[in-house]
């Protein structure tokens, strides 16, 4: 399964922190990309370029400009742990959603025909940018398996 990014944070030494949606977060070093892809020194050299970064919809990587980008599948393979967060509850019920669907060896399509959603919505809320009723959550979680519970946070 392809992670997706919530978050990166831009340091001044050319790496990136990344959040992924399941709170795992990493840090890609741009520089180890500059042997093998010389055109990435450049993110080095105009500070424009490199804080002007923006995330790519749904999480799928990070865009620099119309020649530079890296996937959220190169950040997370390549990159290295930093810590566990906890992430916006979306963003996890979507890490979740997707996450079982893949085990259970489903397409997003198997999936629409299951529930009655259609794939487009599948896909948005698998990207985390869908606000799925309850009772689209319920249909989902009951053909994946997948129980919904509230509890009390154990925060104050």
């Amino acid at each position: 399964m392809v992670e997706r990014i919530a978050s990166i944070k831009l340091n001044d030494d050319i790496t990136i922190e990344a959040v992924f949606y399941s709170g795992i977060v990493k840090n890609f070093d741009v520089k180890n990309l500059f042997d093998r892809w010389p055109q990435y020194r450049v993110l080095k050299e105009d500070t424009a370029i490199w804080y002007g970064a923006k995330l790519l919809p749904q999480g799928s990587g990070v865009y620099f400009n119309d020649e530079l980008d890296l996937t959220a599948e190169e950040i997370w393979n390549e990159g290295s742990f930093v810590r566990k967060v906890i992430t916006k509850t979306i963003l996890q019920l979507a890490f979740y959603i997707a996450k079982t669907r893949e085990e259970m060896k489903l397409s997003q399509t198997q999936l629409s025909k299951k529930t009655g959603i259609t794939q487009c919505d599948i896909s948005r809320i698998e990207g985390g940018v869908a606000n799925p009723t309850i009772e689209t959550l319920s249909k989902i979680c009951e053909a994946l398996n997948l129980e919904i519970k509230v509890c009390r946070s154990s925060s104050n």
